[in-house]
């Protein structure tokens, strides 16, 4: 029953991101065309910060539940989390509000709305350590399609500021959390959110928040990282050439979700087995492989055609973000190695170290668009984010090689065998929980 369910979970969430990208990426095309090059940056720029409100509330804990549910305590652990996210949410939710107050940007009120609803992603997490990721799919591809759709018809209207727009994303994140609570709300299961030993629910929630302290810095930082050049475009070189980065990161980030998608199905049956290390550890250089050559399946072709691809997608303004792919592009492999290797810190509780690869990438990234961007623009930060995926994926693991020397040799194996005779069947082995 276990291996029909990792199948179908990661069959699912394919699907998903096929039809979610192919909609999400149509409708971006007609936002960025409508909205137009300077309009589009400003909604880039809080698109980033809404990102990093996201990951801040998520405070590490999915990766904690994944890992710990199951147990006879699943449903004080439930608990303790949803405790921990509802205290997030409100600290979060006020510091969203000073920022109206401070700005009087309506865009910081549509990120109040997201932290009130915040805590009931919990049972979305739930349904993830569950292995109903199935189902989570079809409610996202759902809520991505209507998403889509409503910012095409806003734009059609003439209703499509930028602040309309955003809410349109808070109100899809919204929807998945009320419909992941309604679904597990409603099912019969083992474990019940009580309180009514608040005393036990603390204990443990002190226990989870200590564990998730190091996901959620981690977490931060690679979102940081992520978010960091558009936020630096804007302040350093303004809002036409965010809108002209934007552009194309707009046809890379879909591609983003692909191994955060796998880790997360993976991540549970992974945690079961780690007690024997050396088959974890072989599992692990397996995916390594695999990761490497489906990216450069992947960004290869994107690259030979990324100025007709921008050109054609978004018109002659947005040309310059023909070379923008190109060299975001070449960053892919290096960001899908670096995120499916998440999978290595997590299951081996390894949490220090992958913070500290996430803040020299980080580091990297900052220090070299404070040079490039001023003097190349978009192209300038296309090329400090690829050096800082580099050093994520790989550098800083050279260069504290002492610390990683593990995790080197599995991504070692993982090149030396990426073409060997049995490497696919023993896959197909990892993946049916063998």
């Amino acid at each position: 029953m276990t291996r029909k369910r990792i199948f179908s979970n990661i069959a699912w969430m394919f699907v998903e991101r096929v039809i979610v990208t192919l909609a999400v990426l149509a409708s971006n095309i007609y936002v960025v065309r409508s909205l137009g090059v300077s309009k589009f940056g400003e909604l880039s720029y809080l698109l980033a910060i809404l990102g990093l409100v996201v990951v801040a509330a998520d405070f590490g804990l999915r990766r904690v539940l994944l890992v710990s549910f199951g147990r006879s305590a699943s449903g004080a652990l439930v608990s303790a989390t949803l405790l921990l996210k509802t205290v997030v949410a409100v600290l979060l939710g006020v510091a969203c509000y000073v920022a109206f107050l401070q700005s009087g940007d309506a865009g910081f009120l549509a990120m109040v709305l997201f932290c009130v609803f915040a805590p009931l992603e919990v049972y979305a997490f739930v349904m993830q350590a569950e292995l109903r990721n199935d189902l989570l799919a079809k409610i996202r591809t759902g809520l991505a399609l209507a998403g889509a759709g409503a910012r095409v018809w806003l734009c059609l209207e003439g209703m499509g500021s930028v602040n309309v727009l955003l809410f349109t994303y808070v109100v899809q994140s919204v929807l998945l959390t009320l419909a992941a609570w309604a679904w597990t709300a409603s099912d019969k299961k083992t474990w019940h959110v009580s309180f009514r030993h608040f005393s036990r629910v603390w204990r443990l929630s002190k226990i989870v928040f200590s564990k998730s302290i190091y996901f959620f810095f981690s977490m931060l930082i690679i979102q940081a990282h992520y978010r960091v050049d558009q936020i630096m475009i804007s302040k350093i070189a303004g809002s036409d050439e965010l809108g002209i980065y934007s552009a194309a990161y707009k046809l890379v980030e879909q591609l983003l979700m692909i191994p955060a998608i796998i880790s997360a199905v993976l991540l549970p049956q992974m945690a079961l087995n780690r007690k024997n290390r050396e088959l974890t550890k072989n599992r692990l250089s397996m995916i390594y492989g695999t990761t490497m050559l489906a990216s450069i399946a992947v960004a290869v072709p994107l690259m030979l055609m990324a100025d007709p691809l921008v050109r054609l997608a978004f018109g002659a303004e947005f040309s310059a973000a023909g070379g923008v792919l190109f060299y975001l592009m070449l960053g892919v492999p290096f960001l899908f190695l670096a995120n499916m290797s998440g999978l290595y810190f997590t299951v081996f509780g390894q949490e220090r170290q992958a913070l500290i690869r996430n803040v020299a990438g980080l580091a990297v990234n900052v220090a070299l668009n404070l040079y490039m961007i001023p003097r190349y623009g978009a192209t300038g930060a296309a090329l400090s984010t690829v050096a800082s995926y580099f050093m994520v994926a790989i550098g800083a693991e050279l260069i504290f090689w002492t610390r990683f020397r593990e995790h080197l040799g599995i991504k070692w194996a993982a090149l030396r065998n990426l073409f060997g005779n049995t490497y696919y069947k023993d896959l197909i082995y990892v993946l049916r929980g063998r």
